[in-house]
């Protein structure tokens, strides 16, 4: 890399891994050439190389299409404006994403659009879940040179879809990053709004097969709260879930049709999770509330250490509030006063359990059977924190906490590269960039955004090794981008 590693923010790391497993060894010669401060630069692919179009720059032998582009606010951009297959505009604000195999050759991207109340274009179709929700998906249908066949909304009528994850049965679970609800802001609700419908802060399911908008059935079983990311556990069929939040939880959710015996896990299909659940949290054996931030000297949790964990079971998994105005601000306009956790929220009622928080999560993905997930704020100096939740042992430890520097500019989705590199999207302030890191935890640059600031989500290859895609959120950008993945320099 040439310029410094050191940057503001360090890590919100472990994002959107679409289903692939992490690539074996990257994270963990990572974490240790954190520790100990050795050079992480890598040769990487080259140098990038100016894109003419300005868009993005790649390294030589790498070459992209641009497909299926929106802007924010926008619908008559001469360049960006793109329509769906069906003449509607695209939606703006693209964000993550996954890719499954399609008939004939085909891959099918199922692409998340993060907007809130207001925000246009919005994604059109019918069923809505709110008449008034401008958010949900968009499937793509890309043959193998690169070209858009067809683009048409697959989930309508919902609000900020962030991240999620795949399914090992084909869906995409699709996760609104909000707990809108509908009702005057002049309220002890600090989640009410009156440009919205119906109450927010589910996930729901998309299958990847659907050819228009599936019906927007909000899985509540999974719980009502600030969703990020998802990853489910094929050997065992529970979804794993991750809260935005600073004092945020850890949650598993364990469907019915496994505990009561209707379906193996290998023979779940799409539906299964709406069909109910049980939803949980995670705690820390002896260490019951545990505060895993370290946002206090001394530190809680040290590097390395692991702890058992049990999970603990949130009883009001839809509550009313989940964020509440603070009665101690008096701020005469009631809308502008602060808000805290409000006292039914799931992560409240899971905190008195015993759960432990965690400074907002963001990423989860799964390599074999540890799960890996990112803490965005925690650490004493509030640079990051990556944990790791080994399924099969039912321990939990902190991996990394880089309180004396930071790495990256805020890395949020990430996919397993076909030669073995884990392919990392920047999310930060300044320039941002697609990143490599290598099995032995060395990173360079793989691309850059020559267009503006905006973040790179929703990395994805194609279920044939060969394409990468990749958003820019704004304007709206799905990138395709191939080249020769095996010519990786040390």
């Amino acid at each position: 890399m040439s310029a410094p590693t050191t940057r503001r923010r360090f890590l919100r790391l472990l994002g959107l891994a679409s289903g692939a497993a992490l690539a074996p060894g990257a994270l963990e010669a990572l974490c240790a050439r954190v520790a100990v401060g050795a050079n992480l630069r890598a040769g990487g692919y080259g140098p990038l190389a100016r894109d003419p179009g300005r868009l993005i720059d790649l390294p030589a032998g790498f070459t992209y299409r641009a497909l299926s582009t929106a802007v924010l606010g926008r619908e008559d951009d001469r360049r960006f404006s793109h329509k769906l297959t069906s003449g509607e505009p695209v939606p703006a604000f693209h964000d993550g994403m996954a890719a499954f195999p399609g008939p004939r050759g085909l891959t099918i991207l199922v692409r998340n659009h993060e907007l809130t109340p207001g925000d246009h274009p919005a994604v059109p179709g019918l069923p809505k879940y709110d008449a008034l929700g401008t958010g949900g998906t968009t499937t793509l249908w890309v043959d193998g040179d690169r070209r858009l066949v067809r683009s048409f909304p697959s989930l309508a009528g919902t609000f900020r879809n962030c991240a999620g994850g795949a399914t090992p049965w084909g869906s995409w679970l699709s996760a609104e990053e909000c707990t809108y609800m509908p009702g005057p802001r002049e309220s002890a609700s600090a989640d009410q709004r009156p440009d919205v419908r119906e109450r927010h802060g589910y996930i729901f399911e998309v299958d990847s097969r659907a050819e228009g908008p599936v019906d927007p059935v909000p899985i509540r079983a999974m719980g009502r709260f600030c969703h990020e990311a998802a990853a489910v556990d094929p050997v065992t069929g529970f979804a794993y879930l991750t809260e935005d939040r600073s004092d945020g939880l850890l949650y598993r959710y364990r469907p019915d049709v496994i505990a009561r015996g209707i379906r193996r896990p290998k023979e779940m299909r799409v539906g299964d999770f709406a069909r109910g659940g049980v939803l949980e949290a995670m705690k820390i054996v002896g260490r019951p509330g545990a505060g895993t931030q370290n946002w206090q000297s001394p530190t809680h949790f040290t590097l390395g250490r692991s702890f058992g964990v049990g999970w603990v079971r949130i009883s009001e998994v839809d509550p009313d509030l989940d964020m509440e105005r603070d009665p101690s601000d008096l701020n005469p306009i009631v809308s502008l006063r602060s808000s805290r956790t409000a006292e039914n929220s799931t992560r409240a009622q899971g905190f008195r359990l015993g759960a432990a928080q965690f400074a907002r999560m963001e990423g989860i993905t799964l390599r074999r059977r540890a799960l890996y997930f990112c803490a965005t704020d925690g650490g004493r100096t509030r640079r990051g924190q990556v944990w790791r939740l080994d399924l099969a042992a039912g321990t939990l430890t902190l991996v990394v906490e880089p309180n004396d520097g930071s790495l990256l500019d805020g890395p949020d989705n990430l996919v397993s590269a076909p030669n073995g590199d884990l392919v990392v999207c920047e999310d930060g302030g300044g320039e941002n960039f697609v990143l490599g890191i290598t099995p032995r935890g060395t990173i360079y640059r793989f691309a850059r955004n020559a267009h503006n600031n905006s973040e790179f989500a929703g990395a994805t290859f194609a279920p044939d090794g060969r394409t990468l895609f990749v958003n820019v959120q704004d304007p709206g950008i799905t990138f395709a981008i191939r080249g020769p993945w095996t010519r990786r320099q040390a």
